[in-house]
């Protein structure tokens, strides 16, 4: 029988300490799991919309019709972005209001408010979202001035 010799070596230390810093890394690097929820999915589809104006990073987070909606604005400001061009700072600030069922769907009104350098403006905006394929997705986006009723 071999003499026994211990797993800890010197050694081996150091590999499962470079194994551990790199696990911890990669951990620390993950992007925070998103909860399967209507509220959870609708809100981060305002931040990444509204807040960032990062149509790509909403784009995930959508099906049906909201597909169709970034993925024409995607194509409208892709020479702008191309050459540089990305949107100015503004201050984006948003309410969540009360969640509404509808047949097999969750409507979810907001109140964004903007500030483009003391110039302000509210909208509303209606976020509808369906159950597809077990994930809450981001199905349709209405948006209009807090006076008027107009959907995108």
């Amino acid at each position: 029988m071999p003499p026994h010799r211990p797993f800890f070596t010197r050694r081996n230390i150091r590999v499962v300490i470079a194994a551990l810093a790199l696990g911890a890394a990669a951990i620390g690097g993950c992007k925070k799991s998103l909860e399967n929820t209507p509220e959870s999915v609708a809100d981060a589809f305002v931040e990444a919309y509204f807040q960032r104006m990062d149509q790509r990073g909403a784009l995930e987070l959508t099906a049906l019709g909201a597909t169709k909606m970034l993925e024409i604005e995607l194509k409208e400001v892709e020479e702008l972005r191309k050459d540089g061009f990305e949107p100015g700072a503004v201050s984006v600030s948003v309410h969540r209001g009360e969640p509404k069922p509808r047949e097999e769907r969750i409507r979810i009104p907001y109140e964004i408010e903007i500030d483009n350098e003391g110039n302000k403006q509210v909208r509303q905006a209606d976020i509808e979202l369906s159950r597809i394929d077990g994930q809450w997705k981001v199905v349709r986006v209405g948006v209009s001035s807090k006076d008027s009723k107009t959907a995108m």
